[in-house]
This record gives C-alpha cells, sequence and structure tokens, in this order.
C-alpha cells in the first residue's frame, strides 16, 4: 500500500490555494455565461438594464461567500451547507437540504451543464451537413451522459486528478473569455456601437419580472461555494478557503460584464434571445469560417470544468451527509486505495445521467434556482443565529452583521418574486419534495439509525466490488481483511446501508 499500515481511511489534503482558485471560477465559468445571457436580456428588457443585472449578480454571489466565509472557518469539515445548517438549526433543516440538493439539485445541475456542453459540441460538429432536429436532441443527450461519465472517472481516481482538470480547463475558458471579449473591443474600436448605444431603452421595470433576469444572471454565478464542500480535503483550509472565494469570485465578475459588453456590441437583443450557443452566433457574425471552430472548443471546455467541479462538490455534500447518518451509510465509503468518496460519486453520476434524458435547459434552470435560494438563505441566517446561540466560538473570520442580514433578504426576494410574477407548477414541486424530506426523515432507518443485519452480504459486497471502506476505519480493518477476502468480515455498524 501507498499509505502505512494503521492509517485511517480518509480523505487526503491535496488541495491547495491555487486549486481553490481555480475550483471556485472554473465551476462559476461554465455554461451560464454561455447560455444564460439570453434569459438576462428577455427579462430585463435592454442592454443596459442587463449589465446592471450582471454586476448586481455578482456583488450578491460575493455577499454570500463573505458570509460563507465565517462558516467555512468556524466549520471545517466537508459538505458545505449541509454541515452549517445543522450546527446552526439541527438535524431537520440539515437533512432537508442534503435530501434535495443530493436527489434533484446537484444532479440536475450537472446535467443542465453537460447538456450545454453538448449542445455546442454537436452544433459544431454538424454544421452544415444536413442532420435533422430529432437526431441533433440525440446525440446531445448521448454526448452529455458520455461528459458525466469521463468526468466521475476521473474524480473517482483523485482529487489531484480533478483538480488538474480543473486547473486545464480553467485555462481554457478563460481563453474563450478573451477571444470573445477582444472580438467586442475589435468591434468597438471600429465604431460598432448601434447596440450598446440604445442604453436602457426598453427596460423592465416590474421587479417581479426582474427576478427572473436574476435567476438566469445568478445561474451562472452560482457553484460560488464550491469549494467549501472540499474543506477536508484543502490544505490549510481556514487561510485558503476564504481567500479562495474572495479572489475568484471578483475575477469572474470581471469577466462575464467585459463578455456581455461583448455581445452587446455585436449582437442584438433578438439576436441574443434567439439562441442559446451565442458565443457561436458572435463568432459567426465577426470571424472568419476557418477560426470559427476556436469559440465551441472552448466552450466545450468550460461547460467541461463545471460539471468537473459540480461533481466535485455533490460528492462531498453526499459523503458528509451519509457520514452522520442522513442518506445511505454507505455513500460515505471512500475507495480504500485513491482515498476518494467514489461511492457517492457513482450515486450521483446514476442521477445526473437520468436527469439528461428527459431534461431540458429552461426547466433544470427554474426548479434548481427556486429551491437553491431558498437554502442559500437559510445558510446565511445560520451566520446570524450562531452570533447569538454561539457567541464563544471560535471564528477566524468574522464578517460585519449588515453582510449577511443583506443577503438574506435578497434570499428572500429571489424566492418569493417569481411565485408572484408568475405561478407555476415547477415551484409547487420543488416544495412539495422539500416537505418530502420530512417524511423520510421521520422514517427508522434515519431517525432512529436503525440497523438491518440481513444487509450485512449486501453491503459486503459493495466494499469488496469497489474497494471501499467506511471513512476513518484503520488500514488493518478496512484494507487488509478486505484484500484478503475474510468472508466473515463485515465492519462493525455498517449495515445501516
Amino acid at each position: 500500500m501507498a499509505s502505512d499500515p494503521g492509517d485511517e481511511v480518509k480523505m487526503e489534503r491535496s488541495v491547495g490555494l491555487i486549486s481553490g482558485i481555480g475550483l471556485t471560477m472554473g465551476t462559476m465559468i461554465g455554461s451560464g455565461i454561455f447560455a444564460s445571457a439570453p434569459g438576462v436580456v428577455e427579462y430585463s428588457g435592454s442592454v443596459g438594464m442587463s449589465l446592471i443585472v450582471w454586476a448586481l449578480s455578482g456583488l450578491i454571489a460575493l455577499l454570500g461567500a463573505m458570509s460563507y466565509c465565517e462558516l467555512c472557518t468556524m466549520i471545517t469539515k466537508s459538505g458545505g451547507e449541509y454541515q452549517y445548517l445543522n450546527q446552526a438549526f439541527g438535524p431537520i433543516p440539515a437533512f432537508l437540504f442534503s435530501w434535495t440538493a443530493v436527489i434533484v439539485l446537484r444532479p440536475a445541475q450537472a446535467a443542465a451543464i453537460s447538456l450545454t456542453f453538448a449542445s455546442y459540441f454537436v452544433r459544431a460538429v454538424t454544421d452544415g451537413l444536413g442532420v435533422s432536429d430529432c437526431e441533433i436532441v440525440w446525440a446531445e443527450k448521448c454526448f452529455a451522459l458520455v461528459v458525466i461519465l469521463i468526468i466521475s472517472f476521473v474524480n473517482v481516481m483523485s482529487a489531484k486528478w480533478g483538480a488538474y482538470v480543473q486547473n486545464v480547463c480553467l485555462v481554457a475558458k478563460l481563453f474563450a473569455i478573451v477571444f470573445i471579449v477582444f472580438i467586442g473591443l475589435v468591434e468597438l474600436a471600429t465604431g460598432t456601437t448601434e447596440y450598446l448605444s440604445k442604453g436602457f431603452e426598453g427596460s423592465q421595470k416590474d421587479p417581479f419580472t426582474l427576478s427572473l433576469a436574476f435567476y438566469n444572471a445568478l445561474w451562472a454565478y452560482d457553484c460560488w461555494n464550491t469549494a467549501v464542500y472540499g474543506a477536508e480535503e484543502m490544505k490549510d483550509p481556514q487561510k485558503n478557503l476564504p481567500r479562495a472565494l474572495l479572489i475568484g469570485i471578483p475575477l469572474v465578475m470581471v469577466c462575464y460584464l467585459m463578455t456581455n459588453l461583448a455581445y452587446f456590441t455585436v449582437l442584438s437583443t433578438d439576436e441574443l434571445t434567439s439562441t442559446l450557443a451565442v458565443a457561436i452566433l458572435l463568432g459567426e457574425k465577426t470571424i472568419p469560417k476557418w477560426i470559427q471552430w476556436v469559440i465551441p472548443v472552448c466552450v466545450c471546455f468550460s461547460t467541461l470544468g463545471a460539471t468537473n467541479g459540480t461533481i466535485f462538490g455533490a460528492a462531498r455534500l453526499t459523503f458528509a451527509s451519509a457520514r452522520e447518518g442522513h442518506l445511505m451509510k454507505t455513500l460515505s465509503y471512500c475507495d480504500v486505495n485513491k482515498r476518494t468518496p467514489s461511492t457517492a460519486i457513482y450515486f450521483l453520476t446514476i442521477l445526473s445521467c437520468a436527469y439528461v434524458l428527459p431534461g431540458n435547459f429552461s426547466d433544470l434552470l427554474n426548479y434548481f434556482s427556486f429551491a437553491a435560494w431558498l437554502f442559500y438563505g437559510l445558510t446565511v441566517l445560520g451566520v446570524i443565529v450562531m452570533r447569538f446561540t454561539q457567541p464563544d466560538a471560535e471564528r477566524p473570520i468574522r464578517v460585519p452583521i449588515v453582510l449577511p442580514i443583506i443577503f438574506v433578504l435578497i434570499s428572500a426576494y429571489l424566492v418569493v418574486a417569481p411565485l408572484i410574477n408568475e405561478f407555476s407548477w415547477a415551484y409547487v414541486g420543488a416544495a412539495l419534495f422539500i416537505l418530502l424530506g420530512l417524511v423520510v426523515y421521520y422514517l427508522p432507518v434515519v431517525y432512529f439509525k436503525l440497523s438491518f443485519s440481513c444487509l450485512d452480504p449486501l453491503v459486503k459486497f459493495i466494499q469488496y466490488l469497489f474497494m471501499v471502506a467506511p471513512s476513518g476505519y484503520n488500514e488493518d480493518d478496512a484494507i487488509v481483511k478486505k484484500l484478503s477476502l475474510d468472508d466473515d468480515y463485515v465492519p462493525p455498524g455498517s449495515s445501516a446501508i
């Protein structure tokens, strides 16, 4: 074994500051900036209002990140919001978050991002071939499935591999943004200001309709909190986690504003709202055909990195929830050789693939945004609550209390405003699914943590098949006996599958 006998089976601290920044930026800059721009324009109504929405959305993400800095330096366990909600409000809100995020939010997000990858890739490959719309749709779904499977394999093999993929994809996506911004600046230099000159003409003034514009922009900024999920794998997390968030997010804000400025320099609002492949349309209007392939290739790398970051974060959330007994215990098992939460990754892979088949970008976006901002707001509310309930707790970073208050109010607006603007059964479905978690929580295997010895053979089979052991088990306990295939060995307490 690479590790000494007697070592615990646990995740390795292998993610440094640069990788943390790369994880933050690389996950945020994914499909959103290339696919959400049409929605922002549609619901904001004008060039000027769209840019304001993008800027304010970045500030909202930054407010959330600053609040999370206090939480992630106070509570350094992996699991992000799950751990913070558990500490602030107890196990029920934490379970409802993990139930919703693990079963729907994160897998649906990975599916939506991979579908954007497939859309750009298939469009680039089939351009001019006369392929039917039906064939394109199924090709997109197939390529989205392949992306999810490849990324899952990388994350099972090594957390370092996942970080390397993130860093490589970050370089490619930054190149794509620089390339797009360069096109916009060239067009500006030649006097192309027709669309920018319209400014605030036709701006949307209804605050409830504007909330949908914020939903689309915030989709692009989402995953600003991904780095906190890997706290147990980050070197010196009390210093590096806040730095990764507070360096990465402002850089992403600059990238997004400059990219949208380039869009508005070349494309009209009608053209922007006519396609999800905005970057390709921009390239078709401005650069020679022989070099147009650069944009879809870079966008594909961008969405690949975002899918990687999403699965990385979701696996750590699943791992943390299962370790606390709120999900199947086997989902907290780590690969005994590679020290990654492999069973959690396998589980999320299956769910993400399932969401690819029937899903489309718009539906997944609406569902995700409504439920996500409910829990984001509740998590940051925990900062305020714990100032009173745990005043003596160690807080290496203590943010001004006004910041989490503002963020909580904004989150409430983002949850309520879309419901007032236009009723949708998707929101009702989201609310009912969250409440269904209460029923699941009070099942005997969760609330009373009952285990069933009849499941021990199945648990043992899973361990042998995937070479996994419960986190925290000793090498001699979990690895040596597994490799010797001792048929009488079942880890104690593992039958709570």
